[in-house]
């Protein structure tokens, strides 16, 4: 098994984003020629239970489902229908005992369910928080989009799971939408933007909140199913912040020796997954830093030191250009 997936290697099924998008295009009118156009995804690919899709290819038909619905809310009507799905791999975070055990499916099953996106989780101040962060290489509006999906997902998952409404809160890292009245109606009232880091809250207790529909059997089965799928569970760029996270002292040049590469190589690889080593870097020690500061309640010292900072001043100004704010001004 691969230590990590690349974004051109193919092992997603159709079941779950592709079908689900390819429905709710087809039933708003978009003609499936139009929408599969430059995707390198064909109709009879779409018909094939053998056949599998890259997460490049997951990408290219989601552009071209947003530029053809031409609606706002087109992100989370995808979001909220996926909820729907009866792939395996959703069946096994639908079908879980609680809330809890759902997260926890979620967090195992993510390469089948929501391959764009990894997290991280904690418990602080009896909440439960967890920290999004892109997983492979997008743009600004397409990672607005993503998150769009996949907050309406989450949120109405959910509430599947505990056949009632979970009270949730969403911030966002990034400038309030235009059409931020659709995030309200599809994600409640508790949504934020402008916030420093993009994350997902619950209360503790909604964790224990039980699926009323629970079959052991049922869920011993689905379980019995997915244990057959043998494949990596990160892309290379959650690999590659990931390492930095857990090592923040590491340059391009040490990062690129611990994936076996040259720096050249290394370089050439992220450049091909449509990221650099420098935005990797920021975002891996913002979200670090957030966490030292809020979590832990460390001082900006001892922050400084553990991102290899030496002077407390260029910490400073580097968290402001992270976040926007001063370390003092930080709160989550």
């Amino acid at each position: 098994m691969k230590p990590y997936l690349n974004q051109d290697d193919k092992y997603l099924t159709a079941q779950g984003l592709i079908t689900t998008l390819v429905e709710l295009a087809l039933s708003r009118g978009v003609e499936l020629h139009k929408l599969l156009r430059g995707t390198g995804v064909f109709e009879q690919d779409l018909m094939s239970v053998q056949h599998q899709f890259s997460i490049s290819q997951q990408v290219r038909l989601l552009a071209q489902f947003k530029v053809l619905m031409k609606s706002a809310d087109s992100g989370f009507l995808l979001g909220s229908q996926l909820a729907n799905d009866t792939s395996v791999a959703a069946q096994g975070v639908l079908q879980s005992q609680s809330i809890g055990q759902a997260l926890k499916q979620l967090h195992t099953l993510r390469m089948q369910l929501a391959p764009l996106l990894f997290s991280y989780s904690y418990l602080h101040n009896e909440q439960y928080h967890i920290v999004l962060q892109n997983a492979v290489g997008l743009d600004d509006e397409m990672s607005q989009y993503v998150m769009e999906i996949y907050s309406a997902a989450f949120y109405q998952t959910l509430k599947k799971v505990a056949g009632e409404r979970i009270h949730c809160q969403f911030d966002f890292a990034y400038k309030r939408a235009r059409h931020s009245q659709e995030y309200e109606q599809h994600l409640g009232l508790k949504v934020a933007f402008e916030k420093p880091i993009t994350q997902w809250i619950l209360n503790k207790e909604v964790l224990r909140m039980e699926n009323p529909a629970f079959s052991s059997f049922r869920f011993s089965q689905i379980n019995s199913q997915l244990a057959a799928y043998n494949y990596a569970n990160t892309t290379f760029v959650e690999a590659v912040g990931r390492l930095i996270y857990q090592n923040p002292a590491l340059n391009l040049e040490q990062v690129a020796c611990a994936f076996a590469m040259s720096s050249a190589t290394f370089k050439r690889k992220l450049k091909a997954h449509n990221v650099r080593f420098s935005t990797l870097y920021d975002e891996q020690s913002k979200r670090k830093a957030i966490y030292l500061l809020a979590m832990r309640k460390q001082c900006n010292e001892q922050v400084a030191m553990r991102l290899s900072f030496y002077d407390i001043a260029n910490f400073r100004r580097a968290f402001k250009r992270w976040t926007g704010i001063t370390p003092s001004q930080l709160k989550i």
